[in-house]
């Protein structure tokens, strides 16, 4: 996370000084000097732990893309591709040291706060801040292996025994875990700022992480673990206590004609909006930028099926686009008839033109033809490589309402007033008619039912919609993935992601200017036969079925889909939901076991 300029000049000695002792290379479990003259000098005030904990912030970001989910088609390869095609084995899964590099950073603070002097209260904040950041990137390697070795502490040249132990279970290192999320929750102090840690924001991390065990061990009997219950209630109370703060709010301010949902993505300055709980604070002049323009149509395209899940608003109510007549028919010129608005935000609508660009943008169809729009920045001078200055949520108030609605209805406790202060605000500040529990419960739609068949609470009918909720409001933000493992239902990545759908070969308008903008054909030889002057009046771009990359689901028409993903992927339950170790870390420490689920 970036860092207030204001912050820079006071700890730019202090962290340079800490940097140069707490830096490892990427070997398992590298351990720092036993002595160091810049170790007894340091560690001595809450200013030092500051100081040490701002080098942390990178441990924990945003995102804006859901590579790799349904959310999306993407050309480009992947860890989960590689394992769905049988390509990832214990002797490529790749070495663990990164990650206990910045574990071991953190533990080398923690093991040294005992000399500190001054303000307990200022002291214990920053502990419960490298608190919380130890116990986020504990639970990364949890949620990648399940067991792994625990290390409260930074370990020594004399710890050979610690240094060489094998993995401890799931259980102790869980429960390690939110021993640190209990410190950071009632140490870390209150504050506004949306750039640094503070309470509600501990919180908010507290909740992420406890949903996903909660929910995870609901939906693994593999684990043999049937606690889950009690951390969906440690999500349940904390999204209740950032709720009753009263300090959020969901933003209704529009940004110029963008939308409220739509400007929180490709806002300058997002310190002020009352949505933000963390941010990445990003600034042109201070050279500190991203990325998130290269999601329009780079290597990926928003899919069908995510395309499907937005309702369709009819006679102010709600209903599922496939009650739609000839749903699965809609060219990308009818798709958003009716619809949640948020799709329009979201998916790029016929004739939307990015900034700097003389015409309307053609989507490409190669890529499946429904880009991402969402994070897109509005001025020219963001459309190039690495230049976006975008700030970028990191959590945001929304998530919160979700969370909270989510472990409810899984424990069986979500209620019309739940419902009222969580869906239906989002809902309402999305332009949605809202809905009652009631009809949720009665009336369940059976395309949910049906992908989320291992449902196992008794308000399923809430669960399903606040799922579809989830992935609507939370597209494109990083969640996809994750939400789709810890449910069980790493099943639905096996299909090939599909695009747009294509009702016949020849001319297509994809703008809505009622020009056409594309030619799609079979062969080359049907190319030919496009006359020069229509190439030229048109400016088409052609696209030939016959030797390329895409194919349209029925022949010569259907839905767009990469030929290198039909009927490549599968997924093996429950070996997949988890990783491998690989052979080098055990040949190196020979008491690690190999991942039980990968033997």
């Amino acid at each position: 996370m970036k860092l207030n300029i204001n912050k820079i000049a006071k700890i730019i000695f202090c962290v340079a000084g800490i940097m140069s002792l707490a830096g490892c290379n990427d070997s398992y479990m590298d351990r720092f000097p036993e002595t160091s003259i810049t170790d007894k000098v340091f560690f001595n005030s809450p200013k030092d732990l500051e100081a040490y904990t701002n080098g942390m912030y990178g441990y924990i970001g945003s995102n804006y893309w859901d590579v790799v989910s349904d959310n999306v088609v993407y050309i480009e390869n992947s860890s989960m591709y590689s394992m769905m095609r049988g390509e990832i084995n214990e002797k490529n899964a790749g070495q663990w040291g990164s990650s206990w590099t910045r574990i071991r950073t953190v533990n080398y603070m923690l093991s040294r706060t005992d000399r500190v002097q001054g303000d307990p209260i200022e002291t214990n904040h920053y502990i419960g801040v490298a608190r919380l950041f130890r116990a986020q990137l504990y639970y990364e390697l949890v949620k990648k292996y399940s067991d792994v070795p625990w290390y409260g502490r930074d370990l020594q040249t004399t710890d050979t025994e610690l240094l060489y132990k094998t993995q401890d279970s799931r259980t102790l290192v869980v429960d390690s875990i939110m021993a640190d999320l209990d410190f950071a929750v009632n140490n870390i102090k209150s504050g506004s700022s949306k750039t640094r840690i503070f309470k509600n924001a501990a919180l908010a991390i507290q909740a992420r992480i406890a949903l996903y065990e909660g929910t995870f061990r609901k939906y693994h009997p593999e684990l043999n673990l049937t606690d889950g219950d009690k951390y969906l209630k440690i999500a349940e109370d904390a999204c209740k206590k950032i709720m009753d703060s009263k300090i959020y709010s969901l933003s209704k301010v529009k940004q110029g004609d963008i939308p409220a949902y739509e400007s929180l993505f490709c806002s300058l300055d997002l310190t002020q909006n009352s949505e933000m709980i963390l941010i990445e604070d990003y600034d042109k002049t201070l050279g500190r930028m991203h990325n998130a323009q290269a999601m329009f149509d780079w290597t990926t395209s928003l899919s069908r099926d995510l395309m499907e899940d937005y309702l369709v608003i009819k006679d102010g109510k709600v209903i599922p686009f496939q009650q739609v007549e000839n749903y699965d028919k809609k060219t990308v010129l009818e798709i958003f008839d009716n619809r949640d608005p948020r799709l329009g935000q979201t998916f790029m609508m016929p004739g939307f033109t990015r900034a700097g660009a003389p015409l309307p943008a053609r989507p490409k169809l190669s890529l499946g033809g429904y880009p991402q729009v969402k994070f897109s920045p509005r001025s020219y001078d963001q459309i190039s490589w690495g230049l976006s200055y975008t700030d970028l949520p990191v959590i945001r108030y929304a998530e919160v309402l979700l969370m909270y609605a989510e472990a409810k209805a899984e424990l069986g406790t979500f209620t019309q007033a739940d419902m009222d202060a969580t869906i239906n605000l989002i809902r309402q500040r999305a332009g949605v008619p809202t809905s009652t529990l009631s009809e949720w419960l009665t009336t369940i739609d059976p395309v949910q039912a049906n992908r989320y068949s291992n449902v196992s609470s008794q308000q399923k009918g809430a669960v399903l919609e606040i799922r579809r909720e989830r992935r609507i409001e939370l597209a494109c933000e990083g969640f996809r993935f994750g939400d789709l493992m810890r449910w069980g239902n790493g099943k639905l990545l096996e299909r090939a992601p599909e695009g747009c759908y294509i009702d016949k070969l020849g001319y297509r308008d994809v703008t809505g200017d009622g020009v056409p903008d594309i030619a799609v054909v079979a062969t080359q030889a049907d190319a030919n036969q496009i006359p020069q002057a229509d190439k030229e009046k048109y400016k088409l771009t052609v696209y030939i079925l016959a030797g390329n990359t895409f194919e349209l689901t029925e022949g010569t028409k259907g839905y767009v889909r990469q030929i290198s993903q039909v009927n490549k992927f599968h997924f093996v339950e429950p070996q997949y939901y988890y990783y491998p170790l690989d052979q080098q870390d055990i040949l190196i420490n020979e008491n690690l076991v190999q991942n039980k689920y990968w033997k």
